[in-house]
């Protein structure tokens, strides 16, 4: 993959990335407590004294934002490990593969969704720049203190939930979690592809040999 293509390439995954982040906050913020409309309304607390969740309790579990942090960040996270996993077969296929810039563009990819985090104390007497922070690591919220567990929830509404990360560590943590998953897909796909196809280890190894006598 020459430089040029590299650039397109991380911009590109750079801009799906916070898509995929909306995208997150939408399934999970969104469609997900839309199910617990369905379902009837009921008395009781939750939960039976055997220990089994009543209507009440279900209801409850889908409207849990915590729950819908988390469950958009398996959304989020399941996608872009396809995605790379999309990303490993096809540049094998073209013999553009290489794991040396796949890792250089998921480091960009951390850093470019770390460094707003940086500057989230700036910004906690604007309620634009709070639902813009909330919305944006929504599918991280359940890692740190219940910031963001609600869309429109200002900075003297937390409360407690999740793992307690402070929050730059919590972007950390989540973003650096699914971006080592989409580096493991990709090498995957790509060890998976040339298993079945070995002729593009034979034809990598035939340039490695023409470059050592170019450079003799």
């Amino acid at each position: 993959m020459d430089s040029f293509k590299a650039m397109l390439y991380t911009f590109a995954r750079l801009g799906l990335l916070f898509l995929l982040d909306l995208f997150g906050m939408f399934c999970g913020a969104v469609l997900f407590p839309c199910i617990a409309t369905l379902i009837p309304a009921s008395s009781g607390d939750g939960a039976t004294k055997k220990g089994q969740l009543t209507v009440s309790g279900l209801k409850a579990f889908f409207t849990d934002p915590i729950v819908g942090s988390v469950i958009g960040f398996v959304i989020m996270t399941a996608i872009l490990v396809f995605i790379f996993y999309d990303d490993g077969k096809k540049h094998a296929a073209y013999e553009e593969w290489s794991w040396e810039n796949i890792l250089v563009v998921l480091v960009i990819l951390l850093l470019a969704a770390f460094v707003p985090a940086i500057f989230r104390e700036s910004f906690k007497e604007s309620a634009t720049m709070t639902v813009f922070y909330n919305g944006l690591y929504y599918p991280l919220s359940w890692l740190c203190d219940g910031v963001g567990t609600g869309l429109t929830r200002t900075y003297r509404d937390e409360v407690s939930g999740g793992f307690g990360l402070p929050y730059t560590v919590a972007v950390l943590v989540g973003n650096g979690i699914q971006l080592g998953l989409c580096f493991a897909a990709y090498v995957f796909s790509f060890m998976l592809y040339v298993k079945r196809h070995p002729v593009i280890l034979k034809a990598k190894a035939l340039d490695n040999e023409d470059e050592a006598e170019d450079d003799e």
